[in-house]
C-alpha cells in the first residue's frame, strides 16, 4: 500500500561540515519536496540518525573515519528497509565506490557534484519514491502553485519583452523575492529569469535585423534595449557578432 508523507526526508552523511553544508543547501535550493532532517559525520552516527528518523534517502560520503560509506551502504542494504542511497566520491574513490552498487545503491555523484549531476539523480530519486510514496496535497499543491506562478511570468515576458521589465518587481507581483524566483526558473525552465529574457529578445532581434529599413537602434529598442551600445554589447555577447556583423552576413 502507498505510504502519504509530507516530503522526502533525507540523511546527509560526511565527515566535512562545509561539504554538507553546501550539499544541504543545494538540495533545498533544487527541490522543495525534498528535506534534509538529518546529518551524520561518519557512518556510525548515520545508524544512529536512521533508528530516530523516517528516513527515505541517504546522501553518503564514500571515505569517512570510524565507518565508511561503503559499510554503512552494505548495514542500509541487509536492513531491509528500502531506503534510497546516493554515494558521494572523488575520481580517485570511483571504483571502490563502485563496489557499493551491490549494496542497493541507487547513484552515485563525483565531487564536487555539478548542479546538473545532482538536479539529474533528485529526479531519478524522485521517480524511484513515486513507487512507494504519494506527496500529501498540500505539498503537491505548493509545487503546482510554483510551477504556475513561473509559466505566468514566462508568459509576462513573452508579452512584453520589449518593455523594460524588473526581475525584482516581477518576482514581486508573484509573491516571491527575485532569489526565489530565480531557484524556480532553474528548477522549471533550466536558466535564470534574466537568461531567458534575454534569450527572448536576442531571438526577436535576430528576425528584425533582416529587415535592413530599420537601424540598429530601431532593432534594440524594439527589443527591450533603448541603449544601442548595451544592445550591442549584449548581442555579440550571445550571439558571437554584432548586430551590424550578424546583418551584413546575412544570417
Amino acid at each position: 500500500m502507498m505510504r502519504e508523507i509530507d516530503h522526502y526526508n533525507v540523511l546527509l552523511v560526511d565527515d566535512e561540515y562545509y561539504l554538507r553544508q553546501s550539499l544541504r543547501r543545494r538540495i533545498e535550493e533544487e527541490a522543495d519536496d525534498f528535506r534534509i532532517v538529518a546529518e551524520a559525520s561518519d557512518g556510525r552516527e548515520a545508524l544512529k540518525a536512521l533508528d530516530e528518523h523516517d528516513i527515505h534517502v541517504v546522501f553518503t560520503d564514500i571515505r569517512m573515519p570510524v565507518m565508511d560509506g561503503l559499510a554503512l551502504a552494505e548495514k542500509i542494504h541487509e536492513s531491509g528497509r528500502g531506503i534510497l542511497m546516493v554515494i558521494l566520491t572523488g575520481y580517485a574513490e570511483f571504483e571502490y565506490a563502485r563496489k557499493a552498487l551491490t549494496y542497493g545503491v541507487t547513484d552515485y555523484l563525483l565531487k564536487p557534484v555539478e548542479p546538473e549531476e545532482l538536479s539529474n539523480t533528485l529526479s531519478a530519486l524522485r521517480v524511484s519514491l513515486q513507487k512507494y510514496y504519494r506527496l500529501s496535497d498540500e505539498n503537491e499543491a505548493g509545487r503546482l502553485g510554483a510551477k504556475e506562478s513561473v509559466h505566468q511570468a514566462v508568459r509576462y515576458m513573452q508579452e512584453h519583452y520589449m518593455e523594460e521589465i524588473d526581475i525584482a518587481s516581477l518576482a514581486d507581483s508573484l509573491g516571491f523575492n527575485s532569489a526565489y524566483l530565480t531557484r524556480l526558473f532553474n528548477r522549471y525552465v533550466g536558466e535564470t529569469p534574466l537568461k531567458y529574457l534575454t534569450g527572448l529578445r536576442i531571438t526577436e532581434a535576430k528576425k528584425l535585423l533582416r529587415d535592413t529599413t530599420l537601424s540598429i537602434a530601431d532593432v534594440g529598442a524594439r527589443v527591450g534595449y533603448p541603449d544601442q551600445f548595451y544592445f550591442s554589447k549584449t548581442f555579440r555577447k550571445a550571439v558571437g557578432v554584432n548586430p551590424s556583423a550578424f546583418r551584413s552576413e546575412g544570417r
